[in-house]
């Protein structure tokens, strides 16, 4: 992986954001000034603006602009790290000057300059370093002093004139009349007090004749600094900065632009599909959740830097978009970061803690508004960004949704408003991920009969049948046009075989919808009819459920044995050819029923349903002849009760028996009748749910009487009977 530098350019090839001419201009006015005075240049910008890149471009043309002068300037770049005092900085200054002349030619204006000035500096710098030791000299020291006098032929106890050494250099820089340029850069990035030291610096040193200072910083941070102890840190530096640069802001497009760019030439390394992106989508994620923080290329770099780290792992189970996005905030505003990842119940529970549904999208902004100023966080960014992002939180704030994001789009791009992948933005957390987005896809796109059958059984007995089946319903859409027909019939193949386990979601994804929505894929009318009818030949019991959904939904798309009106997307082939797959679906149930028991299949009741509105004299026959086993009547009752939810307490569930729409072959009260008589030392032919069921019937009967009953409390009924049971054993 290629991360963004943050390092500054060094030559003008490589300028991204314009600044080219302005630090052309910057650098032929510092080579091209004509005066003999000293001059301090200020150049200010905010921190991550590119200051140094610009120092390095007016070097850059210096240096052009100077290469046939033999009187060329010196350019110096002082670096005041790790200095122990003020006194130290002013000799450490001066050595590193020292140490730019002593390189210089020893021939020559360059060997005349070098002599000249070299040993002018040196006695200035010695004179400052003698005065920095000779305040605190005791005893011991003079011993010492004495010694290195005799030694060096010079009295090391003989206070230096200052004043006298400085007038000789600057005599000899005047008459010399070369240009020493010094910059001194990344000022703001100093502690307070060495920023001061700094300022002390310059304004000791800043009148030497043909010494050019080129000072860079952040104008808000060092007048900070200088606040402290100059009172006024604006009139302070005023007073050193002669001559004030300030960098020239990017303007918003140039740094889109280069965001864009960089960010095109990092996504090469993933999927070429990635790279393709939505851009529709892209401009609203960038325009309401990326550019409002960017202000820098600085910020630019520190931002594609994150979102490279975190997608590099998830790239296959996130939203390049939205992790983007979040990369952003986590960068750039850590508070709102934070406070997202700690609410997700909030951003996915339509305003449940906030404040009553019942509130105007008004009055809820405006408790946001407040939430996010309370953090110090710019609430309308915020709420721009949240709104943007997660569609639930968006109806509830914005009155006027400027795009609606399905749950299923959500689903199908892997964004960060799908609930089972929020913690994969926020807490990097896979266990949501029941099955990988690899997985899925290679199902979908390269997976022959055989490997593909063996897969979603393979998924199915680890559990993950209800995942699979939520991420392939948002990835329809997504299937190849040749092989939907493979896809759809090894789901009607397997279906029989899916296990469902103890879901507490009241809807969740069946084959039959994503089978359903296949078909509408097909280019042609006649094309779906023909699928339909050859998966009815073939299907086998455990498919009829899943037969039966597809058709209830085109029933009801012409509105038959519903008394709906028509809607016409729904009528996916003719009514014609509805009612031939009418007729191939009776046939089909008869066979079958004929053979074989079929109570113990998914969607057992809906199958029941329709055979009877299609073919109600063979239904009354089958059933009569089904009742006459008791252990068969009570199995029918079980395999006909639905769940019904409780609000007693969370998630209780209860049964519901709906015998009504049986009246003809069945009632209430022979069911009830049959299960006291029923020797309950047969129980074990039950399953344990249907034990349950069995016990919840008797319990609430007569209908009505008592419509919730407990889990609980069936088994306490279930225990009643096997006691009775075993008492008359004994």
């Amino acid at each position: 992986m290629n991360y963004s530098t943050d390092i500054a350019i060094r030559v003008k090839e490589e300028d991204l954001l314009g600044r080219n001419f302005f630090s052309s201009q910057l650098g032929k006015s510092i080579y091209l000034f004509p005066g003999k005075d000293g001059l301090v240049i200020g150049l200010f910008g905010k921190w991550g603006s590119g200051k140094t890149s610009v120092i390095n471009m007016a070097i850059q043309e210096i240096e052009e602009l100077s290469k046939n002068d033999e009187n060329k300037p010196i350019i110096m770049e002082f670096a005041p790290w790790n200095y122990s005092d003020k006194d130290n900085l002013i000799h450490l200054f001066f050595q590193s000057l020292q140490r730019k002349i002593d390189g210089q030619e020893d021939s020559g204006k360059s060997g005349k300059f070098k002599q000249r000035v070299g040993e002018a500096l040196r006695e200035y710098s010695d004179a400052f370093a003698a005065l920095s030791i000779v305040p605190v000299v005791g005893p011991g020291v003079v011993t010492v002093l004495k010694i290195l006098s005799n030694e060096i032929g010079k009295n090391m106890l003989e206070v230096p004139d200052l004043n006298k050494t400085k007038d000789t250099l600057n005599d000899v820089l005047r008459e010399c009349d070369k240009k020493i340029i010094v910059v001194i850069d990344d000022i703001d990035r100093l502690t307070n007090s060495q920023i001061r030291d700094i300022f002390q610096l310059v304004k000791q040193v800043a009148d030497f004749p043909n010494v050019i200072y080129v000072l860079s910083m952040d104008r808000t941070v060092v007048q900070s600094a200088l606040d402290e102890i100059h009172k006024d840190g604006v009139n302070y530096l005023e007073k050193i900065i002669q001559i004030p640069f300030e960098i020239p802001e990017i303007r918003k497009s140039k740094l889109h632009r280069i965001f864009v760019t960089k960010l095109y030439e990092m996504m090469k390394e993933f999927s070429p599909q990635i790279v393709e992106w939505n851009e529709d989508y892209f401009e609203t994620v960038f325009k309401n959740c990326i550019e409002p923080y960017i202000t820098t290329i600085r910020d630019v770099n520190r931002v594609l830097n994150n979102f490279l780290f975190r997608y590099g792992g998830l790239s296959e189970e996130t939203c390049f978009e939205d992790m983007l996005a979040v990369a952003t905030i986590e960068v750039m505003e850590p508070k709102l970061y934070k406070w997202i990842s700690n609410h997700k119940d909030v951003i996915f529970g339509a305003f449940e803690q906030g404040l009553s549904s019942n509130g105007s999208n008004k009055s809820k902004r405006k408790f946001y508004q407040d939430e996010f100023e309370g953090l110090g966080v710019d609430s309308d960014l915020a709420i721009n960004f949240l709104s943007t992002l997660f569609p639930v939180f968006q109806s509830d704030v914005v009155k006027y949704n400027y795009k609606y994001q399905s749950t299923l789009n959500s689903r199908e791009n892997m964004r960060v408003a799908d609930e089972t992948r929020f913690e994969l933005y926020f807490v990097f957390d896979l266990e949501n991920i029941k099955v990988s987005r690899s997985t899925i896809n290679a199902c979908i796109d390269t997976m022959d009969r055989e490997n593909l059958s063996r897969r979603i059984d393979n998924i199915n007995r680890e559990g993950n049948i209800v995942y699979f089946l939520d991420e392939l319903y948002a990835l329809v859409d997504k299937i190849p046009y040749h092989r939907l027909e493979l896809i759809a019939s090894v789901i009607l193949d397997l279906n029989g075989k899916f296990k469902y386990g103890n879901t507490r979601r009241i809807f969740f994804i069946t084959p039959g919808n994503i089978v359903y929505n296949i078909i509408k894929r097909l280019e042609t009318e006649e094309k779906k009819y023909q699928m339909i009818c050859s998966e009815i030949k073939k299907v086998n019991k455990f498919g009829l459920g899943t037969i039966t959904e597809i058709l209830q939904k085109i029933e009801h798309g012409y509105g038959r044995f519903s008394g709906n009106k028509e809607v016409k997307h729904a009528q996916i082939i003719s009514l014609e050819h509805l009612e031939g797959i009418e007729r191939s679906y009776v046939e089909k149930i008869r066979n079958i029923t004929s053979a074989e028991l079929i109570w113990d299949i998914s969607n057992f009741r809906l199958v029941l349903d329709w055979w009877m509105l299609l073919d109600k004299y063979k239904v009354a026959i089958y059933l009569e002849k089904l009742f006459k086993n008791e252990v068969n009547q009570l199995k029918f009752v079980c395999a006909i009760a639905h769940k019904l939810y409780s609000n007693e307490d969370d998630f209780a569930w209860s049964w519901d028996f709906d015998l009504d729409r049986y009246s003809e072959c069945i009632s209430e009260e022979k069911v009830y009748n049959t299960i006291q008589s029923f020797d309950k030392s047969r129980l074990d032919e039950f399953t344990e749910t249907e034990q349950i069921k069995l016990a919840t019937f008797a319990l609430t009967y007569p209908k009505n009487q008592k419509p919730h009953v407990k889990e609980k409390e069936a088994k306490k009924l279930i225990d009643a009977w096997k006691k009775e049971t075993e008492h008359y054993t004994n």
